[in-house]
């Protein structure tokens, strides 16, 4: 690697930066691209929607909402909005789509007049289940790939990506927008 002469860098340009990158600047860039790589993926096997079986489109923040309304029978919009990180506000929205797409519908709790509960319909239901096969699919590659090692390499992942979404906190109180 190229060493600049200090007085030369007086005004750090992003090209200059670069040139001055350390072995764990570079690895942590690498990383990141990684991750960028790993993101872009995903979203294209969501994007930009897939109908899971419905024949209607169900766009990615949409299946995750059936997903988590699947997975938490009678759930209301708090709790929903808790469980996936989001405002109610957002949720709302989303479970509005749902609705008008005849895949979740609202109800009252038993015994209560004000707390409404989120169900999914037969529809959402088919959704559902065609997105937790997806999921299951991409388990099974995931086994293929490791083998015995798989529970080990899963516990890895995670605690990584925990660190990156900690990460991620951080430099969001940090940081204003650019």
């Amino acid at each position: 690697m190229y060493n600049f002469p200090k007085k030369a860098l007086t005004k750090y340009s992003l090209v200059a930066k670069l040139f001055l990158m350390n072995e764990e600047t570079l690895e942590y860039e690498k990383l990141m691209h990684i991750l960028d790589e790993v993101l872009t993926k995903m979203e294209l096997l969501h994007a930009p929607s897939r109908d899971f079986g419905t024949g209607i489109p169900i766009y990615r923040k949409e299946i995750h909402t059936l997903q988590a309304i699947g997975r938490h029978p009678k759930i209301n919009i708090t709790a929903l909005a808790e469980y996936m990180g989001v405002t109610k506000g957002a949720v709302s929205q989303t479970v509005a789509k749902l609705i008008k797409k005849g895949m979740v519908r609202k109800q009252y709790a038993k015994g209560s007049k004000k707390e409404v509960i989120l169900e999914l319909t037969d529809l959402g239901w088919v959704g559902f289940h065609n997105h937790e096969k997806f999921h299951m699919d991409m388990l099974d590659i995931a086994r293929e790939c490791y083998g015995e090692q798989l529970n080990t390499k899963i516990e890895m992942f995670t605690n990584v990506m925990t660190d990156l979404n900690a990460i991620l906190d951080k430099y969001v109180t940090r940081k204003k927008p650019m």
